[in-house]
């Protein structure tokens, strides 16, 4: 962008200086560089949610030690002061003045920063809480009926996704639901501990050959299998789709 500060004609030297300017602006390069801190720490789980084999019920729990991790970091005055060392690193070497505005209420930019940090923070977790603090409950309560778990599951630990599903279920009949989970629950007791399957995906293999018997457990465990943590299927659509729009239009101007 500077070579063609310097090169380029009037129009695009304008433009360019314009643009150099907002990328060096303080508002933009403090956003940034939390938005990219904050984002580096979230990057793997968002792959990991946007993948269509993505285990539903270890996802939770990550996304659980995540927020735990951001709120640490919040209050942790030593990663304040190692992020303000490396933003100021970052402007030496790439000439960023880092300069408070008047029309900036904060005195310091170490304040300003920490402002900013704090409040992205507080959005992030905001933002995870409302997207998977439901689906955690019941994501814990699946956990229960898996069958390296469900020898030593109360009634009364699964009673909340029973209720939630039951009318999605074969049978809605509370009753005959609990029927099931105990039978369910007599078989994986006479199996070894070693060969009870671990995760939802074994467990309805296991079930192919007695699903008859446990019809709304395996009902429930289908339910879960498909699941979305986070559906990015469609997003990643629409921005196929917008390119190709582009295209198109380009084809027909020429």
């Amino acid at each position: 962008m500077e070579y063609m500060v310097e090169n380029a004609d009037s129009e695009t030297c304008a433009n360019s200086r314009t643009y150099l300017k907002s990328v060096k602006d303080l508002d933009f390069v403090v956003c940034l560089f939390v938005v990219s801190r904050v984002f580096a720490i979230l990057k793997p789980y968002i792959e990991m949610l946007q993948s269509k084999t993505c285990d539903s019920i270890q996802c939770y729990d990550n996304i659980q030690e995540v927020a735990l991790h951001l709120v640490n970091l919040k209050y942790n005055d030593n990663k304040i002061d190692e992020l303000a060392n490396d933003l100021k690193i970052f402007s030496d070497d790439n000439d960023i003045t880092l300069e408070i505005p008047r029309t900036n209420k904060f005195k310091t930019v170490i304040d300003y920063l920490k402002c900013i940090y704090e409040k992205f923070i507080d959005t992030t977790l905001l933002q995870l809480e409302k997207r998977f603090s439901r689906h955690q409950q019941i994501a814990v309560n699946i956990i229960n009926l898996l069958p390296s778990t469900v020898v030593d599951t109360k009634s009364s630990d699964v009673i909340d996704v029973f209720t939630f599903y039951l009318s999605d279920l074969p049978s809605n009949n509370y009753d005959v639901v609990i029927g099931q989970f105990e039978m369910w629950q007599q078989k994986w007791k006479k199996i070894p501990e070693r060969e009870r399957p671990t995760n939802i995906v074994n467990t309805l293999k296991a079930l192919v050959s007695v699903k008859a018997f446990h019809p709304n457990l395996n009902c429930l465990f289908e339910i879960f299998a498909v699941l979305p943590v986070r559906v990015a299927t469609a997003e990643r659509s629409f921005s196929a789709m917008k390119r190709i729009k582009t295209t198109l239009r380009n084809s027909i101007n020429d």
